[in-house]
């Protein structure tokens, strides 16, 4: 028996001709700064121009902020009109998630939970489809920057 064994640990040994210099194999070029194919939602998957599916994503996803935001319980003495950036995350599979609010220190005094209000309303988006290495095929994360208006009535 110990002979067989030496026998085939030699044989084994000696077999063993793998070189890596000579395989053919190239890993794929991947490009990790950009993610090829952009989130998406179920809609927004029928246009042909990317430019049209990324319009369609961004609005879709204010659409549904704003909707979801809820801001009747906000009483202000004087008006507001003013523009904050969202910074939102879509991670690989596809939820939504708040990174930081860019707010000007005029909407502070009158929206102090203004943050917490956006938080869940972000919440209550839709499902989205996350950004793809298209040549591999592996969902990536991603971020995203959008205009939100806030105004009074």
């Amino acid at each position: 028996m110990k002979l067989f064994n030496i026998l085939f640990l030699a044989l084994f040994i000696i077999s063993c001709n793998f070189d890596p210099s000579n395989s053919n194999y190239v890993p794929p070029d991947v490009n990790w700064l950009n993610s090829d194919e952009l989130p998406s939602l179920k809609g927004c998957d029928d246009f042909e121009s990317e430019q049209k599916r990324k319009d369609c994503f961004e609005s879709a996803i204010l659409s549904s902020i704003y909707s979801n935001l809820d801001l009747s319980s906000i009483v202000v003495s004087s008006e507001i009109n003013d523009t904050i950036f969202l910074s939102l995350l879509i991670d690989k599979s596809g939820d939504l998630s708040l990174i930081d609010i860019e707010k000007t220190d005029n909407l502070i005094p009158y929206i102090p939970t203004l943050e917490l209000l956006v938080r869940e309303s972000i919440k209550k988006a839709p499902s989205l489809y996350p950004a793809t290495k298209t040549n591999i095929g592996v969902p990536v994360s991603t971020k995203i920057k959008l205009p939100l208006i806030i105004k009074s009535n």
